[in-house]
């Protein structure tokens, strides 16, 4: 039968077939084991995503309040340089990098729900004890728990992204070029709203941001999942084993790149353009966190735009070319930084807005990198749809590792050359995804051409 409340017309063709495959434990919260993929629930998609966004909002205020709250400190203090920073921002991705593959194969195991609601219970804890002290160890603790916040939730969200859409390649592209402008700009919104928070509450803004992993709680509490088991003995074997294949690997460089970029800006940039100011260097000039957080806002809304926009040009270009693209433009934003850096210091150089019309332009380009990233993960994920929260927390996994390398990168380049030795790296990193992409391409073609013939 048909579970309670869920009450749709069956195909008579199948009516042989159970609809409900027979387990032998309870179904966790709502969630309903199917024999096969679910028509797209496009309610519980929209929450999924308004979770994500609302999580990522607060999971970035709070990261941010710590680097801004550290670089303003640093000012005075000698001894909080760089390093500290890179070492706090650390803490995150490795908390995230152990716990994401744990998490995602319990979603597999116990149903994604679960863990969906459990991420935001972490983040408020950690947003709590953040405002009681600014010491060191403490911030450490409370960067593992919002690690922890984020290695629950992602893996388990992106497995329900791709269970719904398994039908829908179209449907597909589109629901993670959402999903990822939902985390991205969810991160732009959480800094652009630390910012200001912080410069009208001061410590009560921790408090403030712990009200948002509440807000962040409730869609996910509304969601429906309905989970496709396909009927496949599942073995209990190594994690790793079930988490990554050749395809995976294949990709990996890219994406651990891509990520290394983000965390070496959003952690040590932070700290940078917070920090006392270099006249050797445009865009370290002691700015408020005020100032930081509307950059932040900017760069959030061009990639979201950017992201959305792929997500309905990939399924015409291809996801090789997107990624491609997406890589480009990493690279034309690494050379505008860097001619914006060296303008004039104290001057407005009639070049400025030309420079930032032109690391927009970058950005937005470059936003179509992930969501092909993440359509391919999918794909993946459809060979193992057994353990799709395994497969999809890979996602969280090289995010981790990524910005958890661009953080500690970060801190040689940052401390030698500020925000020159950031740009640096970047150049580098664009260069190690350029060549993993064309040689994916490569690999990828040569698979798909095995494919053919079965």
């Amino acid at each position: 039968m048909p579970p309670a409340g869920e009450d749709q017309p069956v195909d008579p063709g199948r009516d042989s077939e159970p609809i409900v495959e027979e387990v032998l434990r309870e179904p966790p919260l709502d969630s309903v084991i199917l024999d096969r993929p679910p028509r797209a629930d496009i309610t519980s998609l929209s929450l999924a995503l308004g979770g994500t966004f609302a999580l990522r909002c607060a999971s970035q205020a709070a990261g941010f309040l710590v680097a801004v709250s550290l670089g303003i400190k640093s000012r005075d203090e000698l001894n909080l340089t760089a390093g500290v920073a890179s070492l706090v921002a650390v803490t995150f991705y490795a908390s995230e990098l152990i716990g994401a593959p744990i998490f995602g194969a319990w979603s597999d195991r116990i149903g994604r729900k679960p863990f969906m609601l459990l991420g935001p219970v972490f983040g408020a804890i950690a947003a709590q004890l953040m405002g009681l002290t600014m010491l060191i160890p403490v911030l450490v603790l409370v960067r593992i728990l919002q690690g922890l916040s984020t290695a629950t939730s992602a893996p388990a969200t992106l497995g329900f992204l791709s269970a719904q859409t398994a039908t829908s390649e179209k449907l597909r592209g589109r629901v993670m070029g959402f999903y990822e402008a939902a985390t991205v700009v969810g991160l732009a919104i959480g800094a652009a709203l630390a910012g200001k928070l912080h410069d009208e509450f001061g410590p009560v803004a921790f408090t403030i941001v712990a009200l948002l992993y509440v807000v962040a709680f409730v869609p996910f509490v509304f969601l429906s999942d309905r989970a496709w088991v396909p009927r496949v003995k599942i073995g209990h074997g190594n994690l790793l084993s079930r988490m990554m294949n050749r395809r995976i690997m294949r990709f990996a460089p890219a994406w651990l790149a891509a990520n290394a970029v983000l965390g070496a800006w959003f952690s040590v940039g932070t700290f940078l353009a917070a920090g006392a100011p270099n006249r050797a260097q445009f865009l370290m000039r002691g700015f408020s966190a005020g100032e930081i957080s509307t950059a932040f806002l900017v760069f959030g809304i061009l990639f979201t735009i950017g992201a959305v926009t792929w997500g309905f040009v990939m399924p015409v270009i291809g996801r090789q070319a997107t990624l491609l693209i997406g890589v480009g433009g990493l690279g034309f934003t690494s050379v505008a930084l860097w001619a914006l850096n060296h303008v004039p210091f104290d001057t407005t150089h009639t070049l400025v807005p030309l420079l930032v019309g032109l690391v927009m332009l970058g950005v937005f380009v470059e936003s179509g990198f992930t969501p092909a990233a993440l359509a391919y993960l999918a794909e993946i994920a459809e060979e193992r749809a057994e353990d799709r929260g395994s497969v999809m927390g890979v996602y969280s996994v090289l995010l981790a590792v990524g910005q958890l390398l661009g953080s500690a990168l970060a801190a040689p380049f940052a401390e030698r050359l500020g925000i020159n030795g950031l740009i640096l790296l970047t150049g580098l990193l664009c260069l190690v995804a350029l060549f993993t992409v064309m040689l994916l391409g490569n690999s990828e073609r040569r698979y798909n051409r095995t494919l053919s013939p079965a």
